[in-house]
């Protein structure tokens, strides 16, 4: 196995250790209560599962807006293209997302959290779990330069 060269490491580094990332996650975070709170809300008439789903749409939904007007200067793409790249890249995380907040709820948190906080602590770390892929895609591909 080789060590990354230290001005790989440093770029790395540079790419996430900057104020873009940090509005990503705070635009990310705001994006996450708005999933966090519709499932709350949409849970009692669907159920754990189909809340989890209908929740991630409107998470999509404020992430994009959030990520277009406040994190990533403008592209030079029409925003059906960005939208495209967006959704491309949300449907990755999807499964990823609504499977962990099952695993995690299943194997995890069921074990010693009564099911209400263990189904709102998995869904809460679930919704973390691809941010760092997330905003390299966004930053580099969704929202990069370019004109679509």
């Amino acid at each position: 196995m080789t060590t990354p060269a230290p001005g790989r490491l440093k770029r790395l580094a540079a790419f996430y250790v900057n104020g873009v990332f940090a509005k990503f996650l705070l635009a990310g975070g705001l994006a996450a209560a708005a999933n966090f709170v519709s499932r709350l809300l949409l849970q009692p008439l669907t159920g754990f599962r189909t809340a989890v789903v209908l929740a991630y749409l409107v998470g999509f939904l404020t992430a994009f807006a959030l990520n277009r007007i406040l994190v990533f200067p403008k592209s030079g793409k029409p925003m059906r293209v960005e939208m495209g790249w967006f959704f491309v890249f949300n449907l990755i995380a999807f499964p990823v997302v609504v499977v962990s907040a099952l695993l995690l709820r299943d194997f995890v948190f069921i074990h010693f959290l009564p099911r209400p906080l263990a189904e709102t602590v998995a869904h809460g770390c679930a919704i973390l779990v691809p941010v760092v892929f997330n905003f390299a895609a966004h930053r580099l591909i969704t929202f990069g330069p370019g004109r679509g």
